[in-house]
């Protein structure tokens, strides 16, 4: 017996490369750095936004678009790796005042895989922890309202597909604020 029939699956309108039904999620192949802006525009209050990218841009260039809304922000950002590009505009954002402060959990091996980058970011962001973390999520709280990005890309840039979901519910926003300042802060995170 199947568990559901084909004519009870919702039916899906493409538009453009904006794939979407009735409900408050969307999904988004991008193909192309212009594909970012298609993703960008499907960013809504209250909506969840799916994306497969084949690593035409990176998770720098979409928190960097994102600000141009969403500023000033403080920053939460968990990850497995980190690079110098990522670092560096993180830098600019707070430099140009987009972004008010940045709180980073890192993998606890980031200090030996680059060490460089770690400490450019230790020295410049407001709080960084070293945990075993393999979890990528960023979170951008601004008094335009919250966007969290879960997905599979870490702080780097590379050629890889990748995958992930945009939401600006605030509820889910507070959820991975909560947990990250946690893993900062040395509390119980799993109790």
């Amino acid at each position: 017996m199947a568990l559901f029939k084909t004519t009870e699956i919702k039916k899906v309108v493409e538009d453009d490369e904006l794939l979407h039904d009735e409900s408050a999620e969307d999904f988004v192949i991008c193909k192309s750095p212009e594909k970012l802006q298609i993703l960008i525009k499907a960013i809504e209050k209250g909506n969840a936004v799916h994306y497969l990218s084949r690593g035409d841009w990176s998770m720098h260039d979409l928190v960097m678009q994102l600000l141009k809304k969403y500023k000033p922000a403080t920053v939460f950002i968990t990850t497995y790796a980190l690079r110098e590009l990522g670092v560096r505009q993180l830098l600019m954002a707070q430099e140009a005042g987009d972004i008010k402060s940045v709180n980073m959990v890192l993998d606890y091996r980031a200090q030996v895989r680059t060490p460089e980058v770690y400490q450019l970011a230790s020295n410049n962001f407001n709080k960084i922890a070293l945990e075993t973390i393999h979890a990528k999520v960023t979170v951008i709280k601004s008094a335009a309202g919250c966007v969290s990005i879960v997905g599979s890309a870490n702080w780097t840039s590379n050629p890889k597909i990748e995958a992930g979901v945009v939401s600006t519910n605030e509820a889910v926003a507070n959820f991975h604020m909560d947990w990250i300042k946690k893993l900062i802060d040395n509390a119980e995170v799993f109790k």
